[in-house]
């Protein structure tokens, strides 16, 4: 998951100058930006993601440094994990509640802006990219060994998983070629 969000979002983002969720590790800030944005504020508990899609609405752009090295906490147990990224998800859905219709009045930023904002990467990326894989995962295929009548073709266990494994790749430009062409 954290990976995920590094490569794929965060650096991917970047690579195509399009918008991706700030997380609170080791990001710099102009204080310009915080102050247009309307400052840090709390109201969700994805502040940092909050705060990003603000500074987004005011024409702010954001640039990923994937070679920095910092420290970082990660949770200490599997418990820990799971609390985590149930918070992240139910923030980022949060967000989405209050900010949805602030993202489409907004006259700061084009309308292609606001949709690949709502569809890419609070619909696909917060929902699509996590539900789809759960379901998959967690609840098709165990119930498929567990009860024989449910049969999943070869191709629903091997090229649904390697799609999306796919589609995520080619959100992430990582090749000589593409960045030389940026």
């Amino acid at each position: 998951t954290l990976d995920y969000h590094f490569k794929v979002e965060q650096e991917a983002g970047s690579s195509t100058f399009a918008f991706f969720g700030f997380n609170g590790t080791a990001g710099v800030w102009r204080i310009s930006a915080i102050k247009e944005a309307g400052g840090w504020d709390d109201r969700t508990t994805v502040e940092d993601m909050d705060l990003a899609v603000r500074a987004g609405l005011k024409g702010w752009k954001f640039v990923y440094v994937g070679d920095v090295k910092v420290k970082s906490e990660l949770p200490s147990n599997l418990k820990a994990y799971r609390r985590q990224q149930h918070r992240w998800t139910c923030g980022a859905a949060n967000l989405f509640r209050k900010m949805g219709a602030e993202i489409l009045l907004t006259k700061e930023v084009s309308l292609w802006w606001k949709l690949y904002l709502l569809y890419s990467f609070f619909l696909v990326r917060k929902v699509v990219a996590h539900v789809v894989p759960f379901v998959l995962y967690c609840v098709v295929i165990p119930f498929s060994v567990l009860i024989p009548e449910i049969k999943i073709p070869a191709w629903g266990v091997v090229y649904i998983p390697t799609a999306i494994t796919v589609l995520y790749a080619v959100r992430n430009p990582r090749f000589d070629a593409f960045r030389k062409a940026c």
